[in-house]
């Protein structure tokens, strides 16, 4: 009797092991939180690069004014998008290669009273073909957040919830509208870096802190943000 009652509590325990094997979680990266999803993840924003160009006729003199406007809202985008690389593509195989050349390179000039670096540019030359107009064209890279739509997912009876579950569009609005919103999509493949704390400031405000003193900045009347004084009759 005693074996049989041993040999049961003995499977018991292997059961409650058993199960409990099955029930641990995976474990976790040292120093990484672990991350429950949640009904918004039905949505997420997704992202894809897309080339931002501008194509320059060839002129012998020299960058036009409205080339130069061109640029000038070409510069601004590539501000926007993060001020990655800017790629110039000359034409090799024109009926003149060094005009082209030569033009290129005031349309990189232009681009540097842009406020363009030069490190930032990258020139290579590319076949337009013979008997083609030589044409310059400056590109970069950019990312763009692909904006969920809402309209695809059919409406459903909100009133349904004996099964305890998100509805369709559950979270497809709040997604499309940051999407919409984000003025840098690349911020989402990652956290953006950030400048390190101004120790000196923080040292003051620490001896302020231990001595009792006020640790804010002094008042400034010109800061106060009043806009009228009412005097009283």
């Amino acid at each position: 009797m005693w074996s049989i009652n041993r040999l049961t509590a003995m499977t018991g325990l292997g059961l409650m092991a058993l199960t409990a094997g099955c029930a641990t979680a995976p474990p976790q990266i040292a120093g990484q939180a672990a991350y429950v999803p949640t009904p918004l993840d039905q949505y997420t924003i997704g992202r894809h690069e897309q080339p931002d160009q501008v194509a320059l006729g060839v002129h012998t003199e020299g960058v036009s004014g409205s080339q130069r406007e061109a640029l000038a809202a070409f510069a601004d985008r590539w501000r926007a998008a993060g001020a990655g690389y800017v790629t110039i593509q000359t034409p090799s195989d024109c009926d003149d290669p060094v005009g082209a050349k030569s033009f290129a390179e005031a349309a990189v000039s232009t681009l540097g009273v842009l406020g363009v670096p030069y490190d930032r540019v990258r020139m290579i030359g590319y076949a337009a073909g013979h008997g083609t107009k030589p044409v310059v064209m400056a590109s970069f890279t950019s990312m763009v957040a692909e904006v969920p739509d809402c309209s695809r997912v059919p409406w459903e009876n909100l009133t349904a919830t004996r099964d305890n579950k998100p509805y369709a569009r559950f979270g497809c609005a709040i997604t499309a509208n940051l999407a919409a919103q984000v003025a840098d999509p690349s911020d989402l493949n990652g956290g953006v870096a950030v400048a390190p704390a101004d120790v000196a400031r923080r040292m003051v405000v620490f001896d302020k802190y231990r001595d009792g003193k006020i640790t804010s900045s002094d008042k400034n009347e010109q800061a106060s943000g009043a806009v009228s004084t009412a005097v009283k009759p």
